[in-house]
């Protein structure tokens, strides 16, 4: 029985790059490069116009970025998995990418057996993201792996200030006792509290202190 062939799009600013995943694509046969685009505009153009099941898309693209070139992408063929490659580690980025419909987001300086398990993941529905990133989600997210959890946590990302609030509520200090501390108002604590609780979308300090604890924010 033959295996089934998925048809890849590689959309990067880079020729050097490009040829490069050619390079470490060439074995596996399940995975076809039909195209190629040096910007955003020419891979939304591409997928319009090409019957693609993957597009392999870089960030920083010219005329149009990879996040915004997605947005467009998934708003025209659904189907169509992508995996964003970036430079950009951290998780709101991640986010980003995922909200803007992105199935899969890779670190540039992972090695290539890291880009062969996104490929392998997204053609069974799975969302991945690089591990040396993913780690910074908490288990409660990995062990979730859908992408809701995914950009709920990226949106929950809290400032180093709210973190060292957070850190004196879960050591049990009143808002007073930590305006006192940090050298704040009462007010101003009080504040960036309820800023969290809105943020984290927790109902009570108990629940916010949970979160912050499952997902490692403390």
């Amino acid at each position: 029985m033959q295996q089934q062939k998925y048809k890849l799009l590689v959309a990067d600013d880079h020729r050097l790059f490009i040829e490069g995943i050619r390079h470490i694509l060439q074995d596996e046969v399940y995975l076809d490069v039909c195209g190629t685009a040096l910007n955003g505009k020419e891979a939304i153009e591409q997928c319009r116009h090409g019957a693609y099941d993957i597009v392999l898309m870089d960030v920083n693209m010219p005329l149009i970025d990879g996040i915004e070139a997605t947005k467009e992408i998934k708003m025209v063929c659904k189907e169509v998995k992508i995996i964003i490659v970036s430079m950009l580690d951290n998780p709101s980025m991640v986010g980003k990418a995922l909200k803007a419909g992105a199935d899969a987001y890779v670190l540039k300086n992972s090695g290539p057996e890291d880009l062969i398990h996104a490929f392998k993941a997204v053609i069974k529905n799975i969302t991945y993201i690089t591990p040396s990133l993913a780690h910074l989600f908490g288990d409660a997210v990995n062990s979730d792996k859908s992408k809701t959890a995914y950009i709920r946590f990226s949106e929950s990302i809290i400032t180093e200030r709210e973190r060292q609030i957070l850190k004196l509520i879960s050591e049990g200090l009143t808002d007073g006792q930590i305006a006192e501390t940090l050298f704040l108002s009462d007010r101003t604590v009080n504040t960036h509290r309820k800023n969290m609780l809105a943020k984290l979308k927790v109902p009570n300090t108990a629940a916010l202190v949970k979160f912050a604890f499952d997902n490692k924010l403390i």
